[in-house]
């Protein structure tokens, strides 16, 4: 009996908690701007394609209320009958700053971050083009934060962007989902 006793014993003794591995000093290098930047981006709000105007204005609240925090308006003015005067740069660049985590970023499918959004741009632009829209073409700027796609053409044709304006929604939806 004794026997089983320690073996069982030692058998208990083997299936408990492993011994703590000795903690070792490391170094660690702080993340880089751009992942900082990155990791940033993804904790604001984004907006989505399905969204309707009303989604989309609950969305911006948090950025518009923090600018008014500031005593400015949506486009950074000074916010109607505050009596402030405008603001100089370094106060606008200031709330910019401050309120930007709370700025929506454009929907995935348009964001130039994202590989795939000159794809999508020219899968808008075939359906728009599928519609009947005859001057339509992908627009992809530098500097610009996302890759979307301009009607009209160069004398702003009127059939052309009302058309495209009245599809728009429909084609950047079907060409989401392809």
């Amino acid at each position: 009996m004794k026997k089983a006793t320690l073996a069982l014993l030692l058998l208990l003794a083997a299936c408990g908690k492993p011994e703590a591995q000795p903690q070792v000093a490391s170094i660690s290098t702080p993340p880089s701007s751009a992942a900082a930047t990155s990791a940033a981006q993804e904790q604001r709000p984004r907006e989505r394609l399905d969204m309707t105007p009303e989604d989309f204005e609950a969305l911006q609240a948090p950025y518009d209320q923090c600018l008014a925090g500031f005593g400015l308006d949506k486009k950074g003015r000074s916010a109607e009958g505050s009596g402030r005067p405008e603001p100089t740069k370094e106060e606008l660049d200031k709330a910019l700053q401050a309120c930007e985590s709370k700025s929506p970023l454009p929907p995935w499918e348009k964001d130039v971050t994202n590989p795939e959004a000159v794809d999508f741009a020219n899968r808008v632009v075939q359906c728009l083009r599928g519609k009947g829209v005859r001057y339509v073409e992908v627009l992809n700027e530098p500097g610009s934060t996302i890759v979307s796609y301009a009607l009209g053409g160069p004398n702003n044709d009127a059939a052309s962007i009302s058309l495209g304006l009245e599809h728009a929604k429909e084609c950047e939806i079907a060409s989401s989902k392809k």
